[in-house]
């Protein structure tokens, strides 16, 4: 990056969370070795927007999160802009998470003993084998990880897919250090569950992203994923389900309501009404966790731009309304920079399919037994309103809320620290164990 007129700098953006929800930054020109430059971060109503002013040096970032691993915006010096996009930095190993991310070795796990942060090692009864695995469809070519028990039997042994949320993502489902993916394969394989992991498409090995994927593409990926175990030896074809994170376990119905086959699903926060109702929602609770209380007219004035995403067909026309509605918004403050910004992200192919989409007609024809598991503090896929309209159209679904849980299944201090993935671990044993037990009891009752 040119910084007025010295050479080009690298510039290091240090961004913290506290647990009231305030934002602490500084940034660190590493060319210059100037490091602890102070900002003033914060976050923007809506939540998915940052501004990072830094009046040393007549400055301002602004950006919009774009998935767990970037954020892309604005930088301003002294009046002139350039695009900027940051990538997050892996608390584990102090490198740069980037799309393009190389798979870490596998190890033994290493399970929490009960909620706490204690760390112990489980016990491991024969050899584990991690198989490095290609599959696909039509173009596309998936990556992945096999997590395969030895000693199948002559039955073979049950198999989970595991299936992401929203936002490009490794197998493992890395972001901010934590690695909730694997967590889940490894305790599944400790008990003798074979579990297929994969890159999304845009991440580490797996085929480059269009750009103009909607969910219903990345159904098409899992049931790729399910094809290939259904050839895989040493795998019980009659016992293969997938577990599915936020969009993933969306994805995981959509799949269940279409293949018989598919012998269960456990929904780790998939939504179950439509995409426009999930999003607004996802607003409010937002809002009113960073102390916000929006009126009537506030609230109205949520419901009219989702409203306009599903009713406006015409990309362009959309465009000019939700930049009118932005610009007059009195929830939060646009920029023109990130006005532009906001509205290329709600009329991405992504966006749109997802806010339109009703997953209501899928539901209703799923057949096999469904795990739905919800955190008290999701602020991103409110449990309540999942669970009520899981329980009107699966006739065959198990509904389990996670008290002081958030989106990530994390086990959390307080409300205000629900934000704060980094701090609080990795995926709960608590968690863990309802997918385990759950799993089990499918299996008992299919033998």
């Amino acid at each position: 990056m040119q910084v007025g007129g010295l050479r080009p700098q690298t510039l290091k953006f240090n961004i913290s969370e506290s647990f009231d929800g305030s934002l602490e930054a500084y940034i660190s020109a590493v060319n210059e070795e100037a490091t602890h430059i102070p900002c003033e971060a914060s976050r923007l109503p809506g939540y998915y927007q940052i501004e990072i002013k830094m009046p040393s040096i007549n400055a301002c970032f602004t950006g919009t999160v774009i998935d767990h691993n970037s954020i892309e915006g604005t930088f301003v010096l002294d009046g002139k802009k350039q695009p900027l996009k940051l990538m997050c930095k892996d608390y584990d190993t102090g490198e740069v998470v980037q799309y393009l991310r190389p798979v870490k070795p596998r190890t033994l796990p290493v399970m929490k003993d009960g909620d706490t942060t204690k760390l112990i090692k489980k016990e491991w009864k024969g050899n584990l084998n991690f198989q490095e695995v290609t599959f696909g469809h039509d173009d596309v070519t998936l990556a992945g990880t096999l997590y395969m028990p030895n000693g199948t039997g002559t039955n073979g042994v049950p198999a989970v897919i595991i299936v992401s949320g929203s936002g490009t993502q490794d197998r493992d489902g890395s972001m901010m250090g934590l690695t909730p993916y694997r967590a889940i394969a490894e305790d599944l394989l400790c008990h003798g569950v074979a579990v297929l992991t994969y890159d999304d498409r845009g991440a580490g090995e797996s085929s480059p992203l269009k750009g103009n994927e909607t969910t219903l593409d990345y159904a098409r990926d899992a049931q790729a994923a399910f094809d290939f175990l259904m050839s895989t030896p040493g795998i019980n074809h009659s016992r293969i389900g997938y577990c599915g994170h936020s969009e993933g376990g969306q994805i995981a119905f959509i799949n269940a309501s279409r293949d018989p086959r598919v012998a269960f699903v456990v929904s780790l926060a998939g939504p179950a009404v439509s995409g426009r109702d999930v999003m607004v929602q996802q607003n409010l609770s937002l809002l009113d966790i960073s102390g916000i209380t929006c009126t009537p007219a506030q609230v109205a004035e949520l419901n009219g731009i989702f409203d306009d995403i599903v009713n406006i067909a015409d990309t362009a026309q959309l465009q000019q309304s939700l930049r009118q509605r932005l610009a007059a918004s009195t929830l939060q403050h646009y920029t023109p920079e990130l006005l532009e910004q906001s509205v290329a992200v709600m009329t991405s192919p992504w966006y749109m399919s997802f806010v339109r989409f009703n997953p209501k007609p899928y539901l209703e024809k799923i057949n096999c037994q469904v795990l739905a598991l919800g955190g008290e503090w999701d602020f991103q896929v409110n449990a309540e309103q999942t669970f009520t309209a899981l329980k009107a159209s699966v006739s065959n679904v198990r509904c389990e809320l996670l008290p002081e849980h958030n989106h990530m299944f994390q086990k959390c201090p307080s409300k205000l620290a629900s934000l704060n993935y980094p701090t609080l671990g990795n995926i709960s044993a608590t968690t863990l164990g309802l997918i385990l037990d759950f799993v089990k009891g499918v299996y008992t009752k299919k033998q």
